[in-house]
């Protein structure tokens, strides 16, 4: 009796073991596999054999406040997707908008994820492709102010994933051929787990956990099947935008140790460019990383095909912007190149499985998606060593029915023979398909530049998308920040102990005067273009008030927080952010839950707008004020120096002459006398820096009024001052502009709580102006 009922115990408790592996599968996994069957894979339904292909959407950023945006998507992609017949279809992050009217304040509409959920529901049904075939996952904006455990969280209630249950933080899905190959597409929800409001939420942040998992899922087939797997990674953020783990893995590593082919993402629209792309060679692999444009304004829509191993993909904008007809969608002609790949940003140093057979490797092949049949379909080669570009060959290519659904609109495929051995070496060919439709409309492809001899070309970035996909960020920001603050603070004290000890020598005067005197050399000329802007540094440190006073304020924004205000939802406790990131009660409940260290390096945005356009103009304002009124007495005291020269030599030369009267016989000899006194004179008073007012000081710029012909002095009007206003202006409306923005994106209580981030840099500004108002004509050190 009890060995029955234990085994009954047993068999109940390794079936609700089973159970549990199976659910825990099915929801982080996507499904298992079982002998002679493909659990959650997707069958590639009216494709040629060996070939997909899949649809990527991003950054839809759908708006209660821009209804074109969700009209758009409603209007043209159900009917889009319908004509191009994708396996599946990626929605890689920033599904809603989350902002309010004037985009200055970021929150979760409920709104917005309503329509957003609806208008992917009409897109399904108008499609034909079941809502199970979309895969949609967060972006920093659909975690905008999103707690831990909030009801904010919108996306796990609105989202396809949410309707489909899969609610973990990876998503897969195995797209299988009619070949039998498997194509493995990997998703991952990388953004922070505590949404803090923008603009200190920009970064993805994954974390072990997930890098595990992400592991783990691009190994699933590693061990299953014998043939070559493709592996394609989608996310939301670039790479560049993407932390390290917290223990300082990368998600770089992760795909490059698993022979990845390509990433997916978003995040950048095109901002930057339309061609955003890297290539990651790690020291395990490599693999391709393609940020696509947007649907907020570019209407973009990716196709993405791999054919026999090779993975090409065409950005299409659906779409003009301005576009907001409400009349039938009609799909333009989209015409995807197969292979061979663009050498430039598609091609890999290994082959990742891919086919390379004669009949593959020796042939042209692209997907036409039409609404009609093409009367014809050529292959144009070019030669790009000449200008113009010279046609090489032009070759009509062949249509394949094998697996194609047999209707007249649709996913046409085509191929031609091409032997590229037959061309010269180099990066300088590219080929181009031309559709032409029953009615003599044609359709070009991009250009797609090709090696002869197979090998990958280089891909350069703009500078523009150098700048955000050239760097991680990550490491970036720290040595950007750090060094930004070792520079001020090192100006300020290395300025103010070389006062110190030329003070101390009694020569501070004469190393001001060597700063202006003339250099006959190309050396010194160089060394003045260092020495005259330290000199303004200096003169700064002179004035103790204020340099102590950049001193404090420069320490304030090392060591104590910033401003406080709503980072979180209205309804939880405010956070502080400082340097090192934000401090908040993640719970409005739990008092006592404090997490720190939140937003790095997210706060880059904010820190260093500052430190860049606030603090080191303002270090510069101040020193350029101190050092123009040190200029302008300096001028002052060298022309009373020289006025007093001047009078002395007369006043002497006048008593020569008015003694030598009474003796008669002696006059003319003192006469002479006299005249060559005052010739002498005149040559002591050269000695002078200003001889006459605005001649020879090389401070001083004149001016000539037309009608009176007087000279007039810029130093002495402080017309430079007046000019140096207009900066002092200008910093002080960044200041309040930056402080804006903080006090709009978090409360304007961030800047009631905050009086030294709030008014330092005002009353700095207002204490040097009045401080440099007056000019004393103090005499020289070494003439006391």
């Amino acid at each position: 009796m009890w060995s029955s009922r234990f085994r009954g115990i047993l068999i109940l408790a390794l079936l609700w073991s089973l159970d549990v592996n199976f659910v825990s599968s099915a929801v982080t996994n996507g499904g298992a596999v079982a002998e002679g069957e493909v659990v959650g894979a997707v069958e590639m339904e009216g494709a040629p054999s060996g070939v997909v292909w899949v649809v990527q959407m991003s950054d839809i950023h759908i708006s209660k406040w821009v209804s074109a945006r969700g009209r758009a998507l409603r209007r043209s992609l159900g009917r889009a997707l319908k004509l191009i017949k994708p396996a599946i279809v990626l929605v890689t992050g920033d599904l809603t908008d989350a902002k309010n009217k004037d985009m200055t304040t970021t929150q979760q509409e409920e709104v917005e994820w309503i329509e957003y959920r609806d208008s992917f529901q009409k897109v399904a049904d108008e499609s034909g492709i079941p809502l199970k075939k979309f895969y949609d996952l967060r972006g920093n904006h659909d975690k905008y102010g999103v707690p831990l455990q909030s009801p904010l969280d919108y996306h796990s209630k609105y989202s396809i994933s949410a309707a489909m249950n899969r609610s973990g933080l990876l998503q897969n899905v195995t797209v299988q051929g009619r070949d039998g190959r498997k194509h493995l597409f990997v998703g991952f929800d990388d953004s922070m787990h505590v949404g803090l409001r923008g603009p200190s939420n920009v970064f993805g942040h994954p974390t072990d956990e997930v890098l595990v998992q992400l592991d783990q899922e691009l190994k699933r087939w590693d061990e299953s099947t014998a043939d070559p797997v493709t592996k394609i990674v989608y996310g939301h953020f670039p790479m560049s935008f993407t932390t390290s783990s917290e223990t300082g893995k990368r998600v770089e590593d992760v795909m490059a140790n698993n022979d990845v082919t390509a990433y997916l993402c978003g995040h950048l629209h095109t901002t930057f460019g339309r061609r955003l792309y890297k290539h990651h060679k790690e020291r395990t692999g490599d693999f391709w990383e393609w940020e696509m444009g947007d649907w907020r304004v570019s209407r973009m829509m990716r196709v993405l095909a791999i054919d026999h191993g090779h993975t090409s993909f065409v950005d299409v904008e659906l779409l003009p912007p301005t576009d907001t007809s409400e009349g039938v969608f009609t799909m333009p002609t989209v015409i995807l190149q197969t292979y061979p790949l663009d050498s430039r940003f598609m091609l890999q140093s290994s082959g990742k499985g891919a086919d390379y057979s004669d009949i593959i490797s020796k042939s042209i092949r692209a997907l036409v998606f039409s609404e009609t049949t093409p009367a014809s379909v050529r292959a144009r080669v070019y030669d790009f060593s000449s200008h113009p570009p010279t046609l090489v060959t032009e070759n009509f290519m062949n249509i394949t029915e094998d697996g194609i659904d047999g209707i007249d609109r649709g996913a046409h495929y085509y191929s031609t023979f091409w032997d590229s051995s037959m061309l010269s070496h180099g990066l300088k060919y590219a080929i181009q398909i031309v559709a032409e439709s029953t009615n003599g409309t044609l359709s070009y492809s991009e250009m797609r530049f090709v090696s002869a001899g197979g090998h990958p070309g280089e891909f350069h970035l703009t500078i523009l998308a150098f700048l955000v996909m050239g760097f991680k960020w990550e490491t970036v920001f720290p040595l950007l920040l750090w060094g930004m603050i070792i520079l001020l603070s090192s100006l300020l004290v290395a300025s103010k102990l070389f006062f110190m000890r030329l003070e101390k020598d009694g020569q501070y005067e004469d190393w001001m005067i060597s700063v202006f005197r003339p250099s006959s050399t190309p050396s010194g000329a160089l060394g003045k273009v260092v020495k005259v802007p330290f000199w303004a540094f200096v003169e700064c440190s002179r004035n103790n008030l204020v340099w102590v006073g950049l001193m404090l304020y420069v320490a304030y924004l090392i060591f104590f927080p910033w401003f406080s205000g709503r980072v979180l939802a209205d309804d939880y406790p405010i956070g502080r952010m400082s340097l090192h990131g934000w401090t908040v009660k993640p719970s409005n409940v739990d008092s006592v839950q404090t997490i720190s260290g939140l937003g790095i390096p997210d706060i880059m945005v904010i820190v260093m707008s500052y430190m860049i356009g606030v603090m080191l103009p303002l270090l510069l304002m101040i020193s350029a004020l101190s050092a123009e009124r040190a200029a302008c007495e300096f001028h002052l005291r060298n022309l009373a120096k020289c006025h007093k020269t001047e009078a002395d030599a007369s006043k002497a030369d006048s008593f020569e002459i008015e003694r030598n009267r009474d003796s008669d016989d002696v006059f003319q000899g003192n006469a002479a006398s006299a005249s060559e006194s005052m010739v002498h004179g005149s040559s002591t008073n050269s000695d002078c820096m200003l001889q006459t007012h605005g001649e020879s000081d090389p401070l001083i710029s004149r001016t000539k009024e037309p009608e009176s012909g007087d000279h007039h002095c810029n130093l002495c009007s402080r017309k430079v001052r007046k000019g140096l206003f207009v900066g002092c202006l200008a910093v002080a409306f960044v200041h309040w502009r930056l402080c804006l923005v903080i006090a709009k994106a978090y409360g304007f209580s961030a800047l009631a709580t905050a009086p030294a981030y709030a008014w330092s840099v005002p009353i700095l500004l207002i204490f040097s102006i009045f401080q440099t108002s007056r000019v004393r004509c103090r005499p020289l050190s070494h003439e006391h």
